[in-house]
């Protein structure tokens, strides 16, 4: 597994360096996909392709997706989709990655609003919200332990 440790702004994953790491053979690259879909991923010739036109945080949540792919062995249907439970499996993998339970609470010390909260940590808004959605009981209540001790005092 990759070194998950230091980056810009306190992010913890990087799932280019990630990638270069575990999936050496693999090219990843921006591209011009029509705006439609955030990335594609060539098994047969070992491509993944990430939309330019995307923020650098939808970018790299979207990489972190596609890697997360590679991780949990998935592989496509004929007609070349993954099936929507595969998908749902990548988006958690790559949420948990993404977004660690203590910098999920430093950034709610300092931000309320959503697009804010996701800015703080790099990510775009879905894979906030995939994150946030699929919380354990212990880790809400790590996070809220979490928020209020980092909130000032009054």
């Amino acid at each position: 597994m990759a070194d998950r440790s230091g980056g810009a702004r306190g992010l913890t994953y990087d799932p280019g360096a990630d990638a270069a790491l575990r999936y050496p053979e693999w090219i990843v690259t921006t591209a011009h996909l029509g705006g439609v879909i955030p990335e594609v991923m060539c098994r047969a010739r070992r491509v993944i392709l990430i939309e330019v036109d995307q923020s650098p945080a939808a970018q790299r949540s979207s990489l972190a997706h596609a890697v997360a792919h590679l991780d949990l062995g998935h592989a496509r249907t004929t007609a070349g989709f993954f099936e929507n439970r595969e998908e749902a499996e990548a988006d958690r993998l790559a949420a948990e990655r993404l977004i660690p339970l203590d910098a999920f609470a430093a950034a709610l010390v300092g931000a309320r609003v959503p697009s804010a909260i996701a800015s703080e940590l790099g990510v775009d808004l879905p894979m906030l919200r995939v994150r946030e959605a699929n919380l354990t009981r212990a880790e809400r209540r790590r996070l809220g332990r979490g928020v209020r001790a980092g909130a000032p005092s009054t």
